[in-house]
Parts: C-alpha cells; sequence; structure tokens
C-alpha cells in the first residue's frame, strides 16, 4: 500500500471517530493528507469505499495482533480467553469500531450497508464455535451445548459488553458500571464447564 494511502486511512479513522459518517468533510480530510483530488479519488472512489476501507484494515489489526497472541495457547480455555482479552484491547486502541454502538452515531448504519460487516461477523461467530467444539473435544466444555447457537450468543454478548457504554444505562446516583474481559471470560467459563469442572 502506498504511503499516502496509509496516511489517509489513518487520519479518515481519526475523522470518522471524531465527526461520524455524515460530518466528516473528505475536502478537509485530502488537505490534512497533503494530496490532490485526483489522486484521493484514485485511492477511493468515494465516502463509502473509503470508509470501507478503513473498517477492513482497522479491522485487520485486529486479526494480526489476535494470531500473535494465540501463538502460545495450548487448549480452549487459553484460546477464549485471548480472544476476549485481544477484543477488549482493539476497541481501546482503534475505538471507531466502539463508536459504531455509540447512541445517536450513523456510523453503525453505514457498516451494516456492506457486506464486509455480516463477513466479519460470521468470522468472529465461526471462530467462537471452534472454540467451543475443541473444548467438548478436551472434555472441558459440557457436550450438550448447541455449538452454533452458544457461539452466536457468546460472540453477540463479547460484542455488546464490551464495545457498548453501559454507563448510558446508568441512572444518575448510581455508581459508575464497570465491565471488564476478565469477568466476561469467567462468566463464559462457567456457562461452558462441565459440572465437574466447575468443582
Amino acid at each position: 500500500m502506498e504511503e499516502k494511502k496509509e496516511q489517509a486511512i489513518i487520519i479518515a479513522r481519526e475523522y470518522f471517530h471524531k465527526y461520524g459518517y455524515r460530518k466528516l468533510s473528505l475536502a478537509e480530510l485530502i488537505e490534512k493528507v497533503g494530496i490532490s483530488k485526483p489522486t484521493f479519488y484514485n485511492y477511493f472512489k468515494n465516502k463509502r469505499e473509503l470508509f470501507k476501507t478503513v473498517m477492513l484494515e482497522t479491522y485487520n489489526e485486529f486479526q494480526y495482533q489476535l494470531s500473535q497472541n494465540l501463538k502460545n495457547t495450548t487448549s480452549a480455555v487459553e484460546k477464549l480467553d485471548v480472544y476476549i482479552q485481544t477484543y477488549q484491547w482493539f476497541l481501546n486502541e482503534f475505538p471507531i469500531f466502539k463508536d459504531l454502538y455509540k447512541p445517536g452515531n450513523d456510523l453503525l448504519v453505514k457498516w451494516l450497508e456492506t457486506r464486509y460487516s455480516k463477513d466479519i461477523f460470521y468470522e468472529g461467530k465461526e471462530f467462537i464455535k471452534s472454540i467451543i467444539e475443541e473444548g467438548k473435544e478436551e472434555g472441558l466444555f459440557e457436550e450438550t451445548h448447541d455449538s452454533e447457537e452458544t457461539a452466536v450468543l457468546i460472540y453477540s454478548s463479547i460484542i455488546f459488553l464490551l464495545s457498548h457504554d453501559i454507563n448510558n444505562f446508568k441512572r444518575p446516583k448510581d455508581k459508575e458500571y464497570k465491565i471488564n474481559a476478565n469477568q466476561i471470560t469467567r462468566l463464559i467459563f462457567e456457562g461452558l464447564f462441565k459440572k465437574e469442572q466447575k468443582n
């Protein structure tokens, strides 16, 4: 990838994070990158393609980090823990995926218009499913759980719990709600483990 195109993606990610989809000014972004309009449109046909590219390149950062973190895992339990921890790291490092679920944000609508949003969900669900099946083979996870249904439930829970700011639902006098990857991992494992594994 050309250096200027890569720079455009990085800056665009910051701009989408700051302004959302509709309010992002391509003219301002092009000026910030320091390229001409024809060069920009040589890289990206329009704002929609720019957004799609930003999201895919950002997700590739997660995939790369996950592959690195999984290298030394030896069990389904470790893999699921690493997946959840890496996803939390990813959202903190690249908040644009967290921005999708901000109230009033217009990014999610644009993201759901792409087939890539469905592909990424499917990919994540299938990865969790493979971990569940591996855990069953290892004799750790309850075999009566339907792997497909459980994978959808767990993957959706990971996305919702880590991507949403749960404090949007907090009453003014309540203490701040805190959710972290360790809590999610523990609760998921308690549901997956065979009864004899829990003791």
